[in-house]
């Protein structure tokens, strides 16, 4: 018998497709929710930490930004993911504020205000 007509090809090949599409959902569910830093690291995170501070707790930015006043921005999280961590510096290196979630997502209504 042809090869391409046996059972046991087809199975395989279903099996092999099955695989790859289940490794394809968990690889975009772990990019779409996964935080760009850890909670426990989020959590210690304050304003007026100093840049080396920042560092020793999570380490080096993907990315660093400075504008012409001096206030320098650093991205945490990876390319792959969807989260971020945004965390601006004063231009006398103290953490002046910082924000953890999707860049540009619209803040939608509560659909349970008394909730």
């Amino acid at each position: 018998m042809n090869d391409l007509q046996s059972i046991e090809f087809w199975l395989v090949a279903l099996i092999a497709t099955i695989c790859v599409l289940g490794g394809f959902g968990f690889f975009t569910r772990w990019c779409s929710f996964s935080p760009a830093v850890r909670r426990e690291q989020l959590e210690k995170l304050r304003v007026g930490m100093t840049t080396g501070e920042v560092v020793a707790l999570i380490g080096q930015p993907r990315e660093s930004k400075q504008g012409a006043d001096g206030v320098r921005q650093w991205i945490y999280g990876s390319r792959m993911k969807r989260h971020v961590l945004m965390v601006e510096f004063s231009s006398k290196d103290k953490l002046q504020s910082f924000a953890h979630g999707i860049p540009g997502a619209s803040r939608q209504p509560n659909p349970f205000p008394d909730a």
